[in-house]
């Protein structure tokens, strides 16, 4: 997971052969995570909001739970319909 953008709470990281991107937003209401998938320079899966509950104490472990839902969301509905490169 790497810092992305200018924005504190934009991270980016490889996972297969798709880009992950992560925004995190801390308000009054708490931290709110989103993902989402590209695939070279086109958008596989828009933004998703990854639910959150009152327990994440950083946002550091909160945009590792939207990583992790992004990952999920590869293996479950991407990766059959985009195939890897050769």
């Amino acid at each position: 997971m790497e810092p992305n953008g200018i924005d504190m709470g934009d991270y980016v990281e490889r996972y297969c052969s798709f880009t992950l991107e992560v925004a995190i937003e801390q308000g009054m209401a708490g931290i709110k995570s989103h993902y989402r998938v590209w695939r070279d320079n086109e958008v596989a899966l828009d933004w998703h909001l990854v639910s959150s509950d009152d327990t994440w104490p950083t946002e550091r472990r909160a945009a590792q739970h939207a990583l992790d839902a992004a990952r999920a969301a590869v293996e479950a509905e991407l990766a059959c319909a985009w195939p890897r490169p050769q």
